[in-house]
């Protein structure tokens, strides 16, 4: 299984529409094939920043989806409340 983990601070005020819009692309009826599940975890020592961790079945079907049209709308919409977009990390689960 293929992990992706990526940061963002979010734009103060917006906490709830970034993790309502992860929420909504990513458990709509058309759940990305191969997505597995995934996390939004927000930090507690830095405020308006937040972790998304994807599980996937395999890079390749992670880099589909993202390379989808539809998928890159979902990005130009969700630009509108990133404030920086931090680290990204690939990593694959072990255990």
């Amino acid at each position: 299984m293929y992990t992706h983990i990526v940061s963002f601070k979010v734009k103060e005020g917006e906490g709830i529409t970034f993790v309502e819009l992860q929420k909504f692309e990513e458990l709509t009826e058309a759940k990305p094939a191969g997505l597995d599940h995934f996390h939004i975890f927000k930090d507690r020592n830095e405020p308006n920043r937040y972790f998304l961790v994807e599980y996937w079945n395999s890079k390749e079907d992670k880099d589909k989806v993202e390379n989808s049209k539809e998928h890159l709308l979902f990005h130009e919409h969700r630009k509108l409340i990133i404030d920086q977009k931090y680290e990204t990390y690939e990593c694959d689960v072990i255990i």
